[in-house]
């Protein structure tokens, strides 16, 4: 079982106000910048929210967020790797 921390913070009411399911959507958007921020791999996040990886990929989708993040440069190196190999 996984021990937990309560987190809490304070916002303006008029920044919040109209958000559906405001716990919830905080929740999500703190995992999903964890995720970004290279804090968690793809396969926790994807379990701390409680989806399948695919699942997660189409929720990555939905907010825009591409699976592969690797910059052109990065892409080119590893092709380069494969091909002197």
């Amino acid at each position: 079982m996984l021990t937990t921390t309560e987190i809490r913070f304070d916002l303006p009411h008029e920044l919040i106000q109209g958000i559906p399911n405001l716990s919830t959507y905080g929740f999500q958007s703190f995992v999903l910048q964890l995720y970004l921020d290279e804090e968690i791999s793809f396969g926790k996040a994807a379990k701390l929210l409680g989806m399948s990886y695919d699942e997660y990929l189409a929720y990555l989708g939905k907010k825009g967020v591409p699976y592969f993040r690797d910059t052109t440069e990065e892409v080119r190196l590893a092709l380069q790797k494969l091909e002197t190999a």
